[in-house]
């Protein structure tokens, strides 16, 4: 919980600063917790921690991209 919360204001710093290299480096941080969430998933074998990390780390990714090539 208190990575998410970090993460959140994090983010939230990110967008209100506007600038793209920080954004870019807190949407990788994101993707990476959410594909290690997604590796614990796998390993423990609980579907809803593995499919739900996975997504949002795709989700993040096509967002990234999107904003990179947009």
């Amino acid at each position: 919980m208190a990575r998410s919360l970090a993460l959140l204001i994090t983010a939230i710093a990110a967008l209100v600063a506007a600038r793209p290299a920080f954004i870019v480096a807190i949407a990788l941080a994101m993707i990476l917790v959410q594909a290690f969430d997604t590796v614990v998933g796998v390993t423990i074998r609980d579907r809803m921690k593995t499919y739900g990390p996975a997504g949002l780390a795709v989700a993040h990714a096509a967002a990234l991209v999107w904003m990179l090539v947009g």
